[in-house]
This record gives C-alpha cells, structure tokens and sequence, in this order.
C-alpha cells in the first residue's frame, strides 16, 4: 500500500474514568480547585489535600503557566502567573490584573495598616479588627462629607463582603469582628500602601468635587 493513502492514525480516545479514578488525581482536587476560587490557609480543609499532593498541584498549573506561592511563615497559597523569565512564562495568560474598586481599596488599606499595628504588638495581645472600628477608620474615605451614615454603613458593609469573598479576611466567629488574612500583607507592599494612602488622601481632599475610582491590582 502507497504510504500517502494510508488513513491517519485514529487519535486516542481520554477514558475520563479511568482517569479521574487515579489517586493522584483525585486526592489533589480539592486543592486544585480551591486555588482556582482564592488563596487557601493552613486552617482551610483543602491545605491537606495542597501539601499532600503539591507536586502533582504544581504540575497542573505549570502545564497552563501558573505557579503556587506557599508563603509557610503565615500559612497560606496563592495562584499566580510564571513571570516572562520562568519556563511557561511568555504563554497566553490565564490570571489577570484585574482592579478593585475605589471602595474595596480603601478597606484592604486599612485593613493592611492595622496589621502594621498588629505587628508590633505582641502575639498574645493581638486581635480580630472589630468591625465597628473598621467602618470608624472608612469614613474618612466615604465619597461626601455630608453622606447619611446608614447609606455609607451599607455601602462599606458590601464593600468588607467582597474582601471576605476575595478570601483576604474572614469573620471571627459570631462576632462582629474580622480576622484579616496575611495575603493582604503580600498583594500590598509596603510601598504599595504608601502610594495608596498619599491617592486615598487626595481623594478625600476633593471628594465633594470628584467621584474618581481609585484602585489597586489584584
């Protein structure tokens, strides 16, 4: 038979079963897909799975140019894309920068300044961030000196949530406090910070005269 008539090799066929059952496979999801959803913690049922399973984790994300941040001093992991010097890195990418809104930013600001202050202190003498403190440092920020109080509570109120959903704090218990979650400290720097204050000062400057939306990469 002419080589050039012959048929193309049928491709493969996946056996999703028999993948899915593999344990590899299947121990490792939960971490896998709890990355995909936000950082996780030490506490977090999923950290198991990621520190059981971490090579075959950190596999998976390679294969599309993700690498798995495992900060062990404040016990969390977090996805993000392989920088353009590392293998995978000149890839399509798959996270991206997305901004927050001027009213998420100014709650991680000051929920990044008051783990500066927690910092100092000793571990036994620091605490959950009372929410009643938290609104109490925003309303500096609020977009109108003369906003009604209960409209402005609701809208920080929304604004605190989607950090929660973001998986950058939680809330204590049944209390009306949050614990904040050390991966503030690592998506803002220090020096991130101060140019989010000197904007943040700016804004409330002339809030009466702009609606500007500040924001900070995710």
């Amino acid at each position: 038979m002419n080589p050039e008539l012959e048929a193309p090799a049928a491709a493969p066929v996946f056996d999703r079963a028999a993948f899915c059952a593999q344990p590899s496979i299947r121990n490792a999801a939960p971490a896998k897909i709890a990355l995909l959803r936000c950082p996780i913690y030490s506490d977090d049922s999923a950290w198991s799975s990621l520190m059981q399973n971490l090579a075959e984790v950190e596999r998976y994300f390679a294969e599309i140019g993700g690498v798995v941040r495992i900060d062990e001093r404040d016990g969390f992991a977090m996805l993000e894309q392989a920088g353009e010097e590392m293998p995978g890195g000149t890839w399509p990418k798959f996270l991206y920068r997305d901004r927050f809104s001027y009213d998420v930013t100014c709650v991680l600001v000051v929920m990044r300044e008051w783990l500066l202050t927690q910092e100092m202190k000793p571990r036994d003498e620091r605490a959950p961030l009372s929410i009643d403190d938290l609104l109490t440092q925003l309303r500096p920020f609020s977009r109108k000196t003369n906003a009604p109080v209960e409209r402005e509570k609701k809208r920080w109120l929304e604004a605190v949530n989607k950090v929660i959903v973001f998986g950058l704090a939680k809330r204590w218990g049944t209390e009306e406090a949050l614990i904040v979650r050390p991966t503030v400290r690592a998506i803002i720097s220090i020096n991130t910070l101060k140019e989010l204050q000197e904007t943040l000062r700016n804004f409330a400057g002339n809030r009466d005269e702009t609606t500007a939306e500040g924001a900070v990469a995710k």
